[in-house]
């Protein structure tokens, strides 16, 4: 799910991608452009579709060489291509260092293992078998458009931060979006808390097989307790069977 905030008019500059990196393997990932860059919607659009067709050609190698790689190395493999494509497409596209500002949250997840190894640049918030973990840097987050001039292999060892998830039953991957929920038309609703909100979307479990599930949340939200949110949202969750 991924929903324009109610301060943003124009764009929603979030972005969120899932698409299969092998034949038991998936990505997903969730990106947030920085509202202070110039199209900041243009830069978490960009790493997106990068990584959808990082994700393509990592599924048909496997194919192709008939072998799966570990999934902490596909991790790896992953982010160190996506960092040296977008680094190419910077200098042919002549980007100003605010053109390309995002925050990234990405998962590669074994579907049959239940396991999943996650990268995380910058804000968001994981929620991994009922416990939310908050990634925040006071506000200004260690974006990758800072940083496209390293080395690629140190930008990954030093400017990242790593999660291995041994076996997960429920994980989400969320920006922070999910902190801005406000009242924007004055009314009393039953109140809401935000520990209340996060676990309609993290923790609730009704319908799950409903695709439109996060969606309907958020429509429940706003007509019950009059919240929207003030940022973009956007959250994938998967849930082993």
């Amino acid at each position: 799910m991924s929903h324009i905030g109610e301060f943003h008019v124009n764009h929603n500059e979030d972005y969120l991608v899932s698409a299969e990196t092998g034949k038991t393997r998936r990505l997903i990932a969730v990106m947030d452009g920085c509202s202070s860059g110039t199209d900041s919607h243009f830069a978490s659009t960009l790493i997106g579709k990068l990584l959808r067709k990082i994700s393509k050609q990592e599924a048909y190698r496997e194919y192709a060489k008939k072998e799966t790689k570990e999934l902490k190395d596909q991790l790896e493999f992953i982010s160190l291509q996506l960092f040296e494509e977008l680094s190419n497409l910077n200098r042919q596209l002549d980007l100003k260092s605010d053109e390309i500002l995002s925050t990234l949250i990405l998962a590669i997840i074994d579907t049959d293992q239940k396991a999943a190894e996650i990268l995380i640049v910058g804000d968001g918030l994981i929620h991994l078998n009922g416990k939310n973990i908050e990634y925040e840097n006071d506000n200004k987050p260690d974006y990758i458009g800072y940083h496209l001039n390293m080395d690629k292999h140190l930008w990954y060892q030093t400017r990242s931060e790593k999660l291995s998830v041994e076996q997960f039953e429920d994980l989400t991957i969320s920006t922070d979006g999910i902190h801005t929920f406000k009242n924007f038309d004055g009314k009393n609703y039953q109140k809401l808390s935000q520990e209340e909100i996060m676990n309609k979307f993290f923790v609730d479990i009704t319908e799950l097989d409903n695709p439109n599930k996060l969606k309907k949340s958020l429509i429940e939200i706003e007509k019950s307790n009059g919240l929207k949110p003030s940022d973009d949202l956007t959250m994938i969750r998967v849930i082993s069977k």
